[in-house]
């Protein structure tokens, strides 16, 4: 691993949804196919339909933004 991983609510590069727990990458939505992932396969850490494989280079964390009232 190259970097410290976010902990929490994550993304790749903008893209996708994910969960990260330690160094454990639990992938809810695909950056590449943009689908959502069933929950064994998010477990596992890759993608049930593409296959995609996460670089732990494009783990960036949920940025929230404020709405004005």
């Amino acid at each position: 691993m190259l970097k410290k991983l976010p902990q929490g609510a994550a993304t790749f590069r903008g893209r996708g949804l994910a969960f990260v727990h330690g160094s454990h990458i639990v992938v809810k939505v695909c950056p590449e196919c943009s689908q959502w992932n069933a929950p064994r396969a998010a477990d596992t850490g890759v993608c049930g339909w593409c296959a995609y494989v996460p670089f732990c280079e494009d783990v960036e964390p949920v940025v929230e933004i404020e709405t004005a009232a």
